[in-house]
């Protein structure tokens, strides 16, 4: 220590002044063409949103007719096999679903 303060004083070296300087950052938008915003906005129509395709909700429980039930749906079979697959169902409610499967199949 005494060696770097010698060594300071014979080169008479200044200490370094340290200076911080603040500055705010800030992002600011591109400006905007008002002209083409306005005529785009009315070339553009305001549509209704098309609606998805909705798919029929199935009662898994136990039917008294299953067979005319079944006819009954407008649900295809790989559906109801997606939902078995899934292990979204009860046990009952996946005896009941593959009982719909085979007899889908056999009135094809």
């Amino acid at each position: 220590m005494k060696m770097i303060q010698t060594i300071r004083q014979f080169f008479k070296t200044p200490k370094a002044v340290q200076r911080f300087e603040y500055v705010r950052e800030t992002v600011m938008p591109p400006p905007v063409d008002t002209t083409h915003c306005a005529t785009a906005e009315a070339a553009t129509e305001m549509r209704a949103p098309v609606p998805e395709p909705r798919v029929e909700e199935i009662a898994f429980s136990h039917q008294g007719d299953l067979e005319s039930y079944v006819r009954g749906l407008a649900v295809p079979k790989e559906a109801i096999e997606r939902w078995i697959s899934a292990g979204v169902l009860l046990p009952e409610e996946t005896r009941v679903a593959s009982k719909m499967i085979r007899i889908i199949c056999n009135n094809k």
